[in-house]
Parts: C-alpha cells; sequence; structure tokens
C-alpha cells in the first residue's frame, strides 16, 4: 500500500470503534449474506469475529461457518493480539481477500476488486515507470474495478472519491474524502470538469487537493507546498552565521570564567594577605609583651 491507499487505511483504522465485526467465533453458523461493508470506515464486516471468515455450506447456499482465516494481508492483523499461529501471507502474484478466505491470483484490469485493494490488481507490463506512491506498482483499484495508472495527457480519465467518517470524544463526526485517479501520477492529475488528464502544479500555485500539486501536498493557504517530508537546505550564509554565533558564544563563555576565576583569585590572595598581616600584628604584640615583662623583672630584681 502506497501514498493516499495508506492513507485511507489509516482512516479506516481509525473508524474501528464504530465498526465492529461480528462476534461468531470458529464453528459457528453464519451467512454470506450478512458480509459487507461498514459505511462509515468502510471496513469489510461479517458475521464471524477477526480471525476467523464465513465458508458457505454448499454451492448456492448463503449459509455457512465460521472457518479460521487462511491468509492475512497485514505483518501483524487485527484480533489476533500475540497469537502465535498466524495465518500465511501470500506470495508474490497472489494477493488475500478482506475476508481471508485464501490466496487468489491478481486479478487483470476490468475486473471487480475490493475498495481501496490496489494490490489486488496485476500490474502493467511497464509498472516500472508508472509506479508511485499513489498507485500499488502502477496498479489501481477505482470504482471497485482494476485499471492501470497510465492515462496520459488530455486523455479521458477516471475520479474515485471515497469518504471515510470518524466519531470524535465528544460523538461528532468527521469526514474526510480520499480522491484518486488514473492519470500518470505525478505529473499529471485527472480534472474534475474536464475528466481529462492535465499536468499538475509547481509550488506556489493555487490548488484544492494535494493530488493537484507535484509534491503532493496542498498548504492550508490554498496553494501548492513542499511536503513534511522534503529534506530543509540550509543556505552558506546560515552555516556560517551559526559557526560565528557558535564560536562567539564559546569565546564569551571562555572570557567570562576567566575573568571569574581571576576574581576568586583576587579574594583569595586579600583573605591570604588579611590573614598574615594580623599573624604579624599578634606576633609582635607578644614580642612586646615579652619585652616589657623581661624589663620589668629586671627592675625588680
Amino acid at each position: 500500500m502506497h501514498g493516499a491507499l495508506l492513507l485511507a487505511v489509516s482512516f479506516s483504522f481509525l473508524a474501528q470503534n464504530i465498526a465492529l465485526c461480528g462476534e461468531v467465533t470458529q464453528g459457528g453458523s453464519c451467512s454470506t449474506a450478512d458480509d459487507h461493508i461498514d459505511p462509515a470506515s468502510h471496513k469489510f464486516l461479517s458475521d464471524c469475529d477477526d480471525t476467523t471468515f464465513c465458508s458457505p455450506s454448499s454451492a448456492g447456499s448463503s449459509n455457512g461457518t465460521c472457518q479460521p482465516r487462511t491468509c492475512r494481508r497485514d505483518e501483524f492483523p487485527f484480533g489476533y493480539n500475540k497469537s502465535p499461529s498466524l495465518p500465511p501471507l501470500c506470495s508474490r502474484g497472489s494477493f488475500c481477500p478482506d475476508e481471508g478466505s485464501g490466496c487468489k491470483p491478481l486479478l487483470a484490469p476490468g475486473q471487480a476488486c475490493q475498495l481501496n485493494r490496489d494490490d489486488q490488481c496485476a500490474p502493467p507490463p511497464d509498472w516500472h515507470e508508472l509506479a508511485s506512491n499513489q498507485n500499488f506498482n502502477g496498479s489501481l483499484c477505482l470504482r471497485s474495478t482494476c485499471t492501470y495508472a497510465n492515462a496520459s495527457l488530455g486523455q479521458t480519465c477516471i475520479v474515485d472519491d471515497v469518504t471515510y467518517i470518524d466519531i470524535g470524544p465528544t460523538g461528532q463526526q468527521y469526514s474526510n474524502t480520499i480522491t484518486r485517479d488514473n492519470c500518470q501520477t505525478p505529473k499529471l492529475y485527472c480534472d474534475r470538469s474536464s475528466t481529462q488528464c492535465i499536468p499538475t502544479k509547481a509550488l506556489g500555485e493555487v490548488c484544492d487537493a494535494d493530488r493537484e500539486c507535484q509534491t503532493y501536498s496542498c498548504g492550508t493557504s490554498g496553494t501548492c507546498a513542499s511536503p513534511p517530508s522534503m529534506p530543509f537546505h540550509v543556505s552558506a550564509w546560515q552555516f556560517v552565521v551559526t559557526a560565528f554565533s557558535v564560536v562567539a558564544a564559546m569565546a564569551t563563555i571562555i572570557m567570562m570564567l576567566v575573568i571569574l576565576h581571576k576574581r576568586l583569585r583576587l579574594q583569595r590572595y586579600r583573605e591570604i594577605r588579611e590573614y598574615y598581616e594580623e599573624q604579624m600584628r599578634l606576633r609582635r604584640s607578644m614580642a612586646a609583651l615579652h619585652a616589657a615583662a623581661a624589663e620589668r623583672y629586671e627592675d625588680v630584681k
């Protein structure tokens, strides 16, 4: 999954709390007629829980039993917790359907696919030229039909809108519409009014959606902007100013430390000198007292 598909799946997971799967466990009775897509989250739902799928008991009958899923599409599938017995991933050239009923061969263009499952469609022969972050190896599942992302400039194109609804903590509904088309991305996009592929817009041009921009990022100001993942290039003068600021800060700190050290040494020197002078005064006083006592002793003698 790439680009818009990954974003669409992320919104589907956000709405899982309001789109719960069935509660029938392995071996329980179910009906394939109850298999459906949740209108808000577009998550696949059935009578069975997240680790099983509804297998019909006989041909032409919708009644069946919940059987363990035999494949998975995600590295860490929902509902298994830390179970060591995960179903296997499908090999190259096959896909696992939403219900997990088993790996199936990739679908040719025109065949029916499940919602937002570009990975169910077989890639075109020139997939390496058509592949981008807005499709899966050059293939798309638009309007539940496999197609190639190969519509060129001026050709008629297909626009597919899918709206995801999530309920916030206060009960308020939030919607997000994902729009995709089969034009050669990222250099073209499908114009909704003419249903023809036209060139994507450069930085600073007015836009209504991300898909209209070469960078696939329409800013809040309504113009094409650099995507958040775009590396930030620093100019040479910014390097010089930053280096000068660092050196100046280091020199300032060193000078402050030197001045502080000198002041501390001067204070220590004054304390030692005062102590020395006090000791000399005491010594002179003791010498004078001793001399006076000796002189008095001589007088008395």
